[in-house]
């Protein structure tokens, strides 16, 4: 489903994204600086996902990445709620992000080939699923009468399903990279404001440098990167 040059393409978007924040991680702290970890992880694991040589291998690892994007999942749950018990509900939205890029790289991951629990999509290491699906779907209805069109239409189903939470997803990270662009253009960098407690992501040195390198500039390059790539793969598994 991916040629070549665009593999490639997400590799280098998926690596940019992981130096990046990594680099983040160093200039901040508190939560920013798990949101940057986690950024810096699904950027690597996008990489992989998507390099020719590594794609067609990422299922067979799909117990070890789902479970790690399944960890800062439930630490995004933990910390958002933390947020919110000391500032409010309004700080729910600061973890939202990294729970629902996690949660998407384990579905990703549950997609990919290899993987027992694979709906029939992937975004490499085979070609035409849809049609592949359809026909398999065909000859189980020749080949077990009615029992076929019961077991082709659960499949049928359940690939669907799988499809619109991909195109979900997708349009959440379109959308949520329109926001961060937006976010920036009027001069907020979408820290953590302050709790009840004084606990705050700081950027120990975005003011110290006024230039283009700057920590907000930095978030808001991964932001957009790590959000192209992910709405880019998930509409691929979905076609």
């Amino acid at each position: 489903m991916t040629g070549p040059l665009l593999g490639w393409t997400l590799v280098v978007l998926g690596v940019g994204v992981a130096g990046g924040n990594l680099l983040r991680t160093a200039l901040v702290r508190g939560w920013a600086r798990f949101e940057a970890a986690a950024e810096a992880v699904m950027g690597g694991g996008m990489a992989v996902m998507a390099a020719p040589p590594t794609a067609a291998h990422y299922g067979t690892y799909s117990t070890w990445w789902a479970a790690v994007f399944g960890a800062f999942c439930l630490g995004g749950v933990a910390l958002s709620v933390r947020h919110a018990a000391r500032g409010g509900l309004r700080y729910l939205r600061h973890g939202g992000h990294v729970v629902i890029g996690s949660a998407a790289m384990v579905l990703m991951t549950l997609a990919m080939s290899g993987t027992t629990s694979s709906p029939a999509l992937a975004l490499a290491g085979s070609s035409g699923h849809g049609g592949m699906a359809g026909m398999a779907g065909m000859e189980s209805v020749g080949a077990h009468g009615h029992g076929g069109v019961a077991e082709a239409a659960g499949s049928a189903g359940g690939a669907l399903a799988w499809r619109v939470a991909f195109w979900a997803l997708a349009a959440y990270f379109v959308i949520f990279m329109a926001l961060a662009v937006r976010a920036r253009l009027r001069g907020r960098d979408g820290s953590l404001p302050a709790v009840a407690d004084g606990t705050r992501a700081r950027h120990r040195h975005a003011r110290r440098h006024p230039s283009v390198l700057t920590v907000p500039n930095a978030r808001l390059a991964g932001h957009v990167g790590m959000g192209g790539s992910m709405a880019t793969m998930l509409l691929m598994m979905a076609a």
